[in-house]
């Protein structure tokens, strides 16, 4: 696939994201950058934007003048609507987008109202301030970009109507207007898009380097790593608040003449098997990784020693009852597992996964294929024979 056919199908016509979630998760990501933007942006147009009631004294009077001092006001109100739209407790995605979009319509058509009453001083050659408004519009990148484009296209159609139609400006200066209204919103338009792939690009790479940086390679669950940090978080939470927590350490009996026997291709595919029969057989909340070879670890939140044991003993049996495919027939493999529940005795992570690594090796000394349970700081390790 060439270059030009991979950017067809990761990106829309618009610059956005094919893929709805990813979309989701970027302008997420983004949020509180576009919150700057258009903070800067509503304050800064905003504030010059009434600051030209000076000019429009020095050019109009009387109901003119309040007709277009009432026009500059309402367009500051929605630039306050839209820098209050920044700010963390009211902003959401389709807030930012639609107070931009409002916020640059009311400028538009304001500034095609004032046109319309300053069409006896108007300048042949003066350009119009809104040319510069679309651009910078275009450039504060909205979470949507047709956000930008609808009030720029139809803003500038607006004051262009003006223009040819109330005003008696000349054809050539109607001409020039016309061009500068095209280059705005071609070059805004060609240059969000541009930047918001940029963007989403490098948005995706970052979230690939991360899920390559937090996933095992061969299994696809949570490495090493990304489970002890997860696990850290729960077991902290387990500790602060006195709800409990289990840890389930599962490990394949005889892996290693599986490997011996069938090639570590065959060995490979079991482990891939066997992580994806464990997820299924999880809650969403528990948390499941390789810790290494063929050794996995579960952590259940919220879940007490009968309930892990229950857990762990469904595991068991889902491994044991249903043969593995092998390269001439079903081969039968089996798992031991270790349960620890967090007690007000259990001082770190380290030792939870101790005691549940000496309950794992109980259940191996035990005869396998089965499940084992300690409590920390309770008794010895007590073991549930599995059928």
């Amino acid at each position: 696939m060439d270059e030009v056919s991979r950017r067809n199908a990761l990106f829309d016509p618009f610059g956005q994201l094919r893929d709805r979630d990813a979309e989701q998760a970027y302008q997420v990501s983004q949020m509180d950058r576009t919150r700057r933007r258009f903070r800067c942006v509503s304050a800064i147009t905003g504030a010059g934007y009434l600051g030209g009631v000076y000019a429009d004294a020095t050019q109009i009077s009387g109901e003119g003048l309040v007709l277009i001092v009432s026009a500059r006001v309402l367009v500051g109100f929605f630039a306050a609507s839209m820098f209050c739209s920044t700010l963390p407790r009211v902003t959401s995605l389709g807030w930012l987008g639609y107070s931009a979009m409002a916020y640059m319509s009311a400028l538009m058509l304001s500034e095609s109202f004032e046109l319309h009453l300053k069409a006896a001083t108007l300048l042949p050659d003066e350009m119009p301030i809104s040319v510069f408004a679309v651009v910078l519009f275009y450039l504060t990148l909205p979470p949507k970009l047709w956000q930008s484009m609808v009030p720029g296209v139809l803003g500038a159609a607006c004051y262009l109507a003006v223009l040819a139609l109330g005003t008696n400006a000349p054809a050539g200066h109607v001409a020039n207007t016309i061009i500068s209204f095209a280059l705005a919103n071609g070059f805004g338009f060609f240059f969000a898009k541009l930047f918001g792939e940029a963007r989403r690009g490098e948005f995706l790479a970052l979230a690939e380097l991360r899920r390559r940086a937090e996933t095992d390679s061969l299994t696809g669950i949570c490495n090493r790593r990304r489970l002890l940090e997860l696990a850290h978080r729960e077991f902290g939470a387990a500790k602060r608040y006195g709800h409990p927590c289990a840890v389930l350490m599962l490990d394949i009996d005889h892996f290693k003449q599986v490997n011996d026997r069938h090639g570590h291709a065959v060995g490979d595919a079991i482990l891939v098997e066997l992580a994806r029969r464990c997820e299924d057989a999880l809650r969403e909340v528990d948390l499941f990784g390789r810790m290494g070879g063929e050794e996995f670890v579960m952590v259940m939140p919220h879940c007490g020693r009968q309930q892990a044991v229950a857990a762990a003993e469904r595991l068991r049996r889902t491994v044991a009852e249903r043969p593995f495919a092998g390269p001439a027939s079903a081969l039968g493999v089996t798992v031991s597992i270790g349960v620890a529940e967090v007690a007000p005795e259990t001082a770190s992570l380290d030792t939870l996964l101790q005691a549940a690594d000496q309950a794992l090796y109980e259940a191996k000394a035990e005869g396998r294929n089965r499940v084992c349970a300690f409590s920390c700081g309770g008794p010895a390790p007590k073991s549930d024979t599995g059928s």
